[in-house]
């Protein structure tokens, strides 16, 4: 046993002493945790409301202020927040790599056991990884597939649901021909969600925006070209609906729920969107289709939670997120936020039937390279200008993402 220097001693009694004072003191002033988070549904309100009541009344020396935005304000103002150094406690976002660069976030293992980590999706908990360590958990997920309209694909003569691009493009040819008035398949490459829709085309020929092995951006790799001019033969041959650079998915998503399109990329949440757009389309779902040297993937897209470091706020911001993931209140949780793939392996096993299709598609998952702290950067460039490809040289605008890419740097 190691002898205890005189130092090593006054700083064991100073704790001590410490200690006898504290238990004497009078309980401390309450803590205010600021919460913040997106507005999955009209329903989230309502959820939060009765959750921060009830864990008020379970943890009455810890108040919480909660905000919740619309994504398009969530956006702004949570990164807002973090630039003006004016920070949530709490801040639920679809990114998380840059802050944690920065030295803002606590660990996830700061903040719960290795039991309730143990439940995450391990595809979902390893997207949530900064240099490979975890500094948010994830709160739902999403994946994409492969949507047709049943009447409109197989009354004009497609026997059965297109694989491969090249059945894509047949299909398509075959339900211009029948309905003149459809589009045969929607492409949306606005800026609301441009990166995903051509991340889950391009993934289906070996594509991707980053190569983990190499540690390096490949926006404008042959693999991403090719694909970019296969979405343009798409365009130029009139099988999608006008101006796929400025539609946006919510464009899109109408256009079918009105039985305008007769194919289209969509993720899980899309048959409640349907539901509420009252549409009558019976559509089916089937895995997305690839190339003839790609394989069908889908695209995993996820949330985060994730904790601020602040001076004393620690014990309350573990308290909260401990408490939102308690099965009840998580499984509250997911039903306000509507059709989303469950974040945990316990409650993935009492999922809508609707969902099984999209778990059982997660081992072909790709994600975005959202553990770089440069992904935001990137992606906003591809959000806004990957889809003047199908206008343009597709080449030089990779090659232009690919300069906004390399320069944000590969951390």
């Amino acid at each position: 046993m190691k002898k205890i220097g005189l130092r090593r001693l006054s700083a064991i009694a100073a704790v001590s002493l410490s200690a006898t004072v504290l238990s004497v003191m009078p309980a401390q002033a309450e803590t205010t945790i600021k919460v913040l988070t997106p507005n999955y549904t009209d329903a989230m309100p309502a959820y939060y409301a009765d959750l921060n009541k009830r864990f008020e009344a379970a943890n009455p020396g810890i108040k919480v202020e909660h905000t919740n935005l619309s994504w398009d304000d969530i956006l702004v103002k949570g990164r807002t927040l973090v630039a003006t150094d004016s920070t949530p406690d709490i801040l639920n976002l679809n990114t998380f790599s840059d802050y944690a660069a920065a030295g803002l976030l606590y660990k996830a293992d700061d903040l719960f056991d290795a039991k309730t980590l143990s439940d995450f999706v391990p595809a979902f908990i390893d997207n949530s990884k900064y240099d490979g360590v975890a500094y948010a958990v994830p709160d739902l997920a999403s994946a994409r597939m492969f949507f047709y309209n049943k009447k409109i694909l197989y009354t004009s003569g497609v026997n059965k649901v297109p694989t491969t691009w090249d059945e894509v493009t047949a299909a398509a040819k075959k339900i211009k021909a029948k309905y003149p008035n459809v589009y045969p398949i929607a492409l949306p490459l606005g800026s609301e969600e441009a990166q995903a829709e051509f991340a889950i085309w391009t993934g289906g020929n070996k594509g991707r925006y980053f190569n983990n092995k190499k540690k390096k951006w490949v926006i404008n790799s042959k693999a991403n070209v090719e694909t970019m001019n296969y979405l343009t033969s798409l365009v130029k041959a009139g099988l999608t609906q006008p101006n796929p650079a400025s539609t946006n998915r919510t464009d899109a998503f109408k256009l079918f729920s009105q039985g305008k399109v007769g194919m289209i990329n969509a993720s899980v949440f899309f048959p409640s969107t349907l539901k509420d757009y009252k549409s009558k389309v019976d559509y089916g779902v089937a895995p997305f289709p690839h190339s003839a040297k790609g394989k069908s993937i889908t695209l995993g897209v996820q949330d985060y939670f994730m904790a601020f470091k602040k001076p004393g706020n620690e014990a309350a911001v573990k308290a909260w997120l401990n408490f939102l993931f308690q099965p009840t209140n998580y499984a509250g949780f997911l039903k306000a936020a509507g059709g989303f793939i469950p974040a945990t392996k316990s409650a993935s096993s009492a999922v809508d039937s609707s969902l099984l299709p999209f778990i059982e598609q997660l081992p072909n998952a790709i994600f975005y390279p959202g553990d770089l702290a440069a992904w935001p950067k990137v992606s906003g460039s591809i959000q806004t200008q990957i889809g003047n490809g199908v206008n343009k040289d597709p080449k030089s605008v990779l090659n232009k993402i690919q300069k906004v890419a390399v320069a944000a740097g590969t951390k």
